[in-house]
């Protein structure tokens, strides 16, 4: 993919040489070494990364390494680039780019390369090279098949606003202010859309690469089909029956990277005439916004409903749709049936599971049983991120989340989350002082009762109320004889677990984001839910009605003193 590559250093003019920045500064992998140390057909991730930009002979590279960056070191030749150390890389990318920018000495443009992005080719580099030579874009953004991808290539101009990133959107959150500097280069390289965050992806970018020689357009392109298929224009009914499924699939895919809430409803028998078929999927996100097919508007309207409620209370559940079911009568935990008035008569069965973000578990500290808190808690599901200041992140489990300085506490506690504090001492009143008035679900102390009650003294002395004080579980854990580290994280676990499946979530959380809205009216004739915007409307005797569907509304007023008590 990075062969000829004298010939490509020829045909780039030296006032087009660029400033490549590699950004290497993820969090460990969840596989036993440094992400970036990942064999990807037989060579280290990075060194394939940087094979390929050394091959269009930028005018520097520099590196940013955040997780065990000595391994880095010791496991990459970086010969030749400026390695940048970014101790904050758990805030985000963002601040991996300032760093970078910063550390860059050449008034070129910028190449923000991604250090988890192999297989992008050096033809693909050179295009958007050439293409800021040749005019005045300052944002120049490659597509594969018109799906954006990486790297970007930004103008020096826009450096300064490098300073201001944060989070994680990286470059991507200049594009709004800089729509008309924007410029798409279309490639023919998959590469672009192909990066490597799981043990997932690896093993399936192994398994489909396995035997087939050096990688090819047409051997990446298996890799991203799923992708192209979800931001493919065009109406449904140009697609093949069966792409309708896939694409809901890639869609929850998606949705599960960025960690978004969703319920995902799949048909599982039906009693004609019905619209919806088994197997037919659709997802259901928060707010209402449904993608995909199960079903008509009076299907759609009870599976909104439900699948909103799934979200709630995080439990599956089985919708029987009829004409004559009773309403109430549900036959069996985890079945809810509803009645229908449609016209077609037909019975479905629904089956709706809510897909929710992994609970959040920050633990702060060095000491033992932070450690095996953390080790536990990410065997239990949730994500984990460790603010130790001075610890390595070599001291921890593979796959959490780092993060050095106590003053980013607040940013990473939500009403949701749940903290152990764990600092045997250290910075237990520093930690607590930042925790406590965000209310997270959950707090405990890691500590004796005399030492606990002294940091409340504390507490209580520096201004925090009472309230936030009562909420600290102090010691940590449920009493079950606990000795050793193990025992203690098994203790804290067991009391968080059932703080998470037994109290209500807090008010503050709920929220954030609201799932539903309450129902302008109700349609007179079926009992649904109806929106304040449906088009489907009458007036009688000065009121007015609205309706699910034109059924309704034909029976209404066929006899309205039916559906309308005196």
């Amino acid at each position: 993919m990075a062969s000829g590559g004298k010939r490509r250093r020829r045909a780039i003019s030296e006032p087009a040489r660029v400033t490549a920045l590699v950004l290497a500064a993820g969090a460990s992998s969840r596989m036993g070494r440094p992400k970036p140390l990942l064999p990807i057909l037989g060579r280290p991730l990075l060194t394939r990364v940087l094979e390929t930009v050394r091959s269009i002979d930028p005018a520097e590279t520099v590196v940013v390494l955040g997780a065990e960056a000595d391994r880095v070191r010791a496991g990459v030749d970086l010969r030749g680039t400026t390695v940048v150390v970014n101790p904050e890389f758990g805030e985000g990318m963002g601040s991996s780019i300032r760093r970078g920018a910063a550390a860059a000495a050449s008034t070129g443009p910028l190449l923000v390369v991604l250090g988890d992005q192999p297989f992008v080719e050096a033809a693909t580099l050179e295009a958007l090279i050439q293409r800021h030579a040749s005019g005045h874009a300052k944002i120049l953004i490659p597509t594969f098949e018109g799906v954006r991808g990486n790297p970007v290539l930004l103008d020096r101009a826009l450096i300064p606003e490098l300073g201001s990133l944060r989070g994680d959107l990286g470059c991507r959150a200049l594009f709004p202010g800089h729509s008309a500097d924007l410029v798409e280069v279309p490639v023919t390289d998959p590469g672009i859309l192909i990066d490597v965050d799981t043990p997932e992806e690896l093993a399936r970018l192994e398994w489909t690469l396995e035997g087939s020689g050096p990688p090819t357009a047409a051997t990446l392109r298996p890799l991203v089909a799923d992708r192209l298929a979800l931001h493919r224009e065009g109406p449904v009914r140009g697609l093949p029956r069966g792409r309708i499924v896939t694409d809901v699939l890639a869609l929850a895919t998606e949705l599960d990277h960025h960690r978004e809430p969703f319920a995902l409803a799949t048909v599982v028998s039906v009693r004609p005439p019905t619209s919806g078929k088994p197997g037919y999927k659709a997802i259901i996100r928060p707010g209402g916004t449904v993608t995909g097919w199960v079903g008509g508007s009076c299907t759609g309207r009870v599976l909104v409903a439900e699948a909103l409620e799934s979200m709630k209370d995080g439990r599956p559940r089985l919708i029987r749709l009829s004409p004559d079911a009773e309403e109430g009568g549900n036959p069996s935990p985890g079945v809810v049936t509803r009645r229908l008035e449609c016209e077609s008569g037909g019975v479905m069965e629904i089956y709706v599971e809510p897909h929710l973000p992994e609970p959040e578990l920050v633990v702060i500290g060095e000491a033992p049983v932070a450690k095996a808190v953390a080790a536990l808690g990410g065997f239990l599901g949730y994500r984990v991120t460790v603010v130790a200041p001075g610890a390595r992140p070599s001291d921890f489990p593979d796959g959490v989340h780092w993060q050095p300085d106590l003053e980013r506490l607040p940013k990473l506690v939500a009403p949701g989350t749940f903290v152990v504090v764990a600092s045997t001492g250290l910075y237990d009143e520093t930690a607590l002082k930042s925790v406590l008035p965000r209310s997270p679900r959950y707090v405990g102390l890691v500590s004796s009762h005399t030492r606990g009650q002294a940091v409340l003294e504390a507490l209580k002395e520096s201004g925090l109320p009472t309230d936030q004080l009562d909420a600290l579980h102090n010691p940590a854990g449920l009493d079950i004889a606990a000795r050793d580290p193990e025992e203690i994280a098994l203790s804290i676990l067991s009391e968080i677990t059932k703080v998470r499946r037994t109290a209500p979530l807090p008010a503050a959380e709920q929220d954030a984001t609201p799932l539903s809205t309450a129902p302008a009216s109700i349609d007179p004739v079926c009992g649904m839910e109806v929106e304040a915007t449906s088009p489907l409307h009458t007036t009688y005797k000065g009121a007015e009605y609205r309706f699910c569907s034109e059924s309704c509304l034909a029976k209404f007023r066929r006899s309205p003193a039916r559906y309308v008590s005196a």
